[in-house]
């Protein structure tokens, strides 16, 4: 399930990004669904708003938005998105605070945002492309992977200079938080 959310996610937005030219024709309730579409994928990309918890409603150019944040803070974050997309003339944000919001760096987070996970996927990829492009690294020996803006490297370097090399990459890459390392030095 969580795939195919992905998937129609990553379609919506392609498709919201390939053709904006054609939003300037659309008028009444299709310049609204393409308003919420946008909207829909503003919020679904940022990182720090879960926007499966998030409902939004366009009618004549007015956004509603509806469901569940977890701090007044991203009410506003979500509010101040939809205020800033062009097209949308007013916003009503009824969004509601959980007030029982456990922090995420505690709790299992089995509803990762779709934007964090697209951040490690692509995080993941691209380490994986540099370290491979790296003629003193033999990037099939080490297994790269990403979780909440964590990279774990892991496998088999030849040296220390080897193993720093990749670890110091991985540091430098975009959204990366921070690095584990559980490469292991074969001389």
């Amino acid at each position: 399930m969580k795939f195919k959310m992905k998937s129609l996610a990553i379609l919506t937005a392609s498709t919201l990004i390939a053709t904006p030219v054609l939003a300037n024709d659309w008028q009444g309730e299709a310049s609204d669904a393409w308003l919420d579409g946008k909207l829909e994928t503003s919020l679904l990309l940022n990182t720090e708003l879960n926007n499966f918890k998030i409902d939004t409603d366009i009618e004549n150019g007015v956004a509603v938005l509806s469901g569940e944040v977890n701090n007044e803070t991203q009410k506003e974050l979500a509010g101040e998105i939809a205020k800033n997309i062009k097209g949308i003339t007013n916003v009503k944000n009824n969004l509601t605070v959980d007030e029982n919001y456990r922090n995420e760096d505690t709790a299992d987070n089995d509803d990762k945002s779709f934007s964090r996970a697209w951040h490690d996927m692509t995080v993941t990829a691209g380490l994986k492309m540099e370290l491979a492009a790296h003629d003193e690294l033999e990037a099939t020996s080490i297994n790269v992977s990403t979780d909440n803006g964590v990279v774990t490297l892991k496998g088999k370097v030849k040296n220390e200079t080897e193993r720093d090399l990749a670890i110091e990459m991985a540091k430098g890459y975009d959204k990366v938080v921070d690095v584990k390392d559980e490469l292991v030095v074969t001389n």
